[in-house]
């Protein structure tokens, strides 16, 4: 129980510091501060508060007491609401209404307290959120009680939540790196509130991914290991993370940080500003490169064993699809406009996404024997995986499988490769851009096009996707 001495007409109050925590205080035995009430029931209130703050603090540094925190906070940011929007309300001569029943609320809780014990923690956080909200009526703004604050994590999960109601947004795997960045930061932070990051701090983090070996997310017990196990295991490596992750990983953090600094829970200068790499092509960016004919012929001769890894690699270099489009395709995308058959995409993460692709005829004979249904996948072995239930991820490792097995290691060749197979023919053939554009699925440059044009006919569609052709795949159809 915090001591209490009179001091210059006010009460000064002291705590003793636990002693594995002293060094953080200047190797100080006990802190002291002094008290507003004149009275010396009240101010053992406010005392006992304060020392019941101080010891959600320190708990929270030695990683204790997570769910007594947080019902603390709600304690605190309820009854502060309470106060502030008027609920306890007193009228008496004199005096402001809402201040008086701050100061009734503060005695009710005090007769509460039997005599010789101190306050319970919730009846100190309510304390706590009254006299702060005392300090607001009277236009002063509360100084900052970081054993009330929510985690990081907590934080970052309330920012989650409301990200999710955005509209439009498509099902995909940036949630799921959204959540690792932040439960990576969680780690390195010890889930301390988002306020006390300062730019060192952010600078420390963004420089271990630097030596944090790129793979260590493939391994699930990699993602259940603490911020320290994971230094251990995989950090430290001469070359770590892409610019490009690192990138990823400081914007999502800066965005959070902004979120928070909006709400109240963070000020001063975003401490994740500075560190993202500028990404220039062939320095620190590699792009795909599209298969040359020789290594089209050992893909494809004598080809993978399996038949609908064979198929979707043939859509693929015929019509400039993305995998995920074509693992994905039902019975029911698979129709006829104006007597051409087509694709039609749907569902896409882009508007320019959603689009019909004319079916190439050298392929058309992979689809002559339908399936029952309309709502069949064309290729329903491939497992249907992550937040969108999408079937491109196990295809992509299996064709990584295959390839390697060729011995193609080679990160810029790989089944996107495939799309740009087929963009480089149609430049190389001078179709204009805009064209291209909406066959692949991308957006149209220009307001003009992109605003007010209606589109390339499926005539059109259908002559530029004949233009494709392999002479090297002397049957590339079933």
């Amino acid at each position: 129980m915090a001591s209490l001495r009179a001091r210059h007409n006010r009460f000064e109050a002291k705590v003793r510091i636990p002693t594995a925590l002293r060094a953080s205080y200047d190797n100080r035995e006990f802190l002291y501060r002094t008290l507003t009430s004149t009275s010396r029931k009240v101010a053992q209130v406010e005392a006992d508060a304060w020392e019941a703050g101080l010891r959600v603090e320190w708990a929270g540094r030695e990683g204790l007491a997570k769910d007594e925190r947080a019902n603390l906070r709600r304690v605190y940011e309820e009854t502060l609401q309470a106060a502030s929007a008027g609920r306890f309300v007193v009228h008496v001569a004199g005096e402001d209404p809402i201040d008086a029943g701050i100061d009734y609320e503060i005695g009710k809780i005090a007769d509460a307290i039997p005599e010789d014990e101190e306050a319970g923690p919730e009846a100190s956080a309510r304390l706590a959120a009254l006299e702060d909200a005392r300090v607001a009526v009277l236009g002063r703004k509360p100084a900052v009680r970081h054993q009330f604050e929510p985690s990081f994590s907590q934080l970052a999960a309330d920012y989650m939540k409301l990200w999710k109601t955005r509209s439009g947004l498509k099902e995909s795997n940036t949630e799921q790196q959204k959540r690792a960045t932040f439960a990576l930061f969680a780690g390195y932070w010890k889930d301390r509130p988002i306020r006390g990051i300062e730019r060192p701090d952010a600078a420390r983090f963004m420089d271990a991914l630097r030596h944090l070996d790129g793979s260590w997310a493939r391994s699930p017990a990699a993602r259940a290991m603490s911020w320290d196990d994971l230094q251990r295991t995989y950090g430290g490596r001469d070359k770590g993370l892409s610019d490009a992750t690192r990138n990823r990983h400081a914007a999502t953090l800066q965005a959070l940080w902004e979120w928070a600094s909006e709400r109240g829970y963070a000020e001063g200068r975003n401490p994740f500003t500075g560190h993202r790499a500028r990404l220039r092509a062939g320095v620190n960016v590699k792009g795909y490169r599209p298969w040359e004919p020789e290594e089209l012929k050992r893909l494809f001769d004598p080809g993978p064993k399996r038949a609908d890894l064979r198929e979707v690699m043939l859509v693929a270099l015929h019509s400039g699809m993305r995998l995920d489009e074509i693992a994905g395709l039902t019975w029911g995308n698979l129709r006829e406009i104006e007597g051409v058959p087509v694709f039609d995409i749907k569902d896409a993460k882009t508007p320019a996404g959603e689009r019909v692709v004319p079916v190439h005829p050298a392929i058309a004979g992979l689809f002559t024997q339908r399936g029952e249904k309309l709502t069949d996948r064309i290729w329903p072995n491939f497992n249907p995986e992550g937040p969108g239930k999408k079937a491109g991820a196990d295809a992509g490792r299996d064709f990584t499988r295959f390839k390697q097995a060729l011995g193609f290691t080679e990160r810029a060749k790989a089944f996107h490769s495939f799309r740009k197979n087929a963009v480089a023919q149609w430049e190389a053939a001078s179709i204009p851009e805009t064209e291209v554009a909406q066959i692949v699925g991308h957006e149209k440059k220009g307001i003009t096009f992109g605003t007010y044009g209606q589109g390339v006919s499926i005539h059109r569609k259908a002559e530029i996707v004949a233009l494709l052709s392999y002479p090297v795949l002397a049957c590339p159809a079933r």
